[in-house]
């Protein structure tokens, strides 16, 4: 299936730090742990919404990172993105998109198998 990645950037798009994309200073504490994931790779954390992410690698060890402020991890994309360009909100459905770095999920995931759909997809890609 190939997707196109529809950017929503018309100029510039001004926000309010704070109310429209976080403005953190360092990695906060959340409640995301990778060996609750069932598969390993790049994870956007609700939780800082979306300023943080996880990368897990094959091993379940963890490594987390903060994006600059006035941007978001995109789960889609596997970037940071300007937060108007970045649905934090359904990043967590698009978390089974890291099977395609490494295929197979891990043993005994703490976590059931996520499912993407076509809507949910279009969701994003055409919003």
């Amino acid at each position: 299936m190939a997707l196109s990645y529809k950017l929503h950037h018309s100029g510039t798009k001004q926000g309010r730090p704070g109310t429209d994309y976080p403005v953190l200073a360092s990695v906060p504490y959340t409640n995301f742990y990778c060996d609750e994931q069932p598969y390993p790779g790049f994870f956007a954390d609700t939780e800082s919404r979306c300023q943080a992410w996880h990368y897990c690698d094959i091993d379940g060890r963890q490594a987390t990172f903060l994006c600059p402020n006035g941007t978001q991890f995109s789960q889609a994309v596997f970037v940071c993105d300007w937060w108007f360009n970045v649905r934090c909100d359904l990043s967590e459905a698009l978390y089974v998109i890291n099977t395609r770095l490494y295929g197979t999920p891990r043993e005994n995931p703490a976590r059931p198998h996520r499912v993407i759909t076509k809507e949910l997809l279009q969701n994003i890609f055409l919003k």
